[in-house]
């Protein structure tokens, strides 16, 4: 019998709310445990490999328990915590976005994986394949016991609503969580319970105010099950 909760999301790094305790920096992270798997993986690496561990210890977690990373697309405050990551932890599986050059050469000893379509890299979880044109990305999707989604994203700079189109030919979204960027199409936001709007968000305000009961605030060292 699966677990009641598939996964637990930690952020590990942003730059607008923080614990007592833990970092901030510029940049999005968050640090999933698949309960079906008994993995963690880290999606995105925030800006700074230095407040990255720091965070990510202090929750508990050795660096050496992270497997998979997950990068979004190739902006420093997203990629930019790799390198100090891998550092202390070089024997990880990277997935990358296919059009994204120098991983390879860059991180000699990590397996690197390139997609284009959506892709499964772990018991239900799946990398949504390429996103945009002149600055695309890959969420994440999370395939909960209902059969439900959450979806990480890192700027959803093609628009989140693309990210949220996707994922609903695969199923329900329950939640959303990352950097929104300048999305304004707010009624893709409709029918989702938990949406985390935290890094790059613009428009938090007026999206708080048009979902008081399913907006969540998202801080460095929160833990959320699904």
């Amino acid at each position: 019998m699966k677990e009641k909760n598939a996964f637990n999301v930690s952020i590990v790094f942003d730059n607008n709310c923080v614990n007592e305790g833990f970092l901030s920096g510029f940049g999005f992270s968050a640090l999933v445990f698949n309960n079906f798997s008994n993995n963690y993986l880290l999606f995105d690496t925030g800006g700074n490999g230095e407040v990255l561990i720091h965070n990510i210890k202090k929750l508990g977690v050795n660096p050496s328990q992270i497997k998979k990373v997950i990068i979004s697309h190739n902006h420093y405050d997203h990629a930019g915590g790799l390198s100090g990551f891998y550092a202390q932890n070089p024997n990880i599986e990277l997935f990358i976005p296919y059009n994204i050059k120098n991983y390879e050469q860059n991180f000699p000893e990590a397996k690197v994986y390139l997609y284009k379509d959506v892709k499964e890299i772990d018991e239900s979880i799946f990398v949504s394949g390429i996103i945009g044109i002149s600055i695309s990305e890959q969420a994440l999707f999370c395939k909960t016991n209902e059969e439900k989604f959450v979806i990480l994203v890192g700027c959803t700079h093609p628009g989140l609503e693309n990210f949220i189109m996707k994922a609903r030919e695969m199923g329900e979204v329950e939640a959303v969580i990352g950097g929104f960027h300048g999305f304004r199409k707010l009624s893709y936001l409709e029918g989702i319970d938990f949406i985390g709007a935290c890094h790059c968000t613009s428009y938090m305000s007026e999206i708080r105010m048009r979902f008081p009961d399913h907006f969540r605030k998202v801080c460095v060292g929160d833990t959320f099950s699904f």
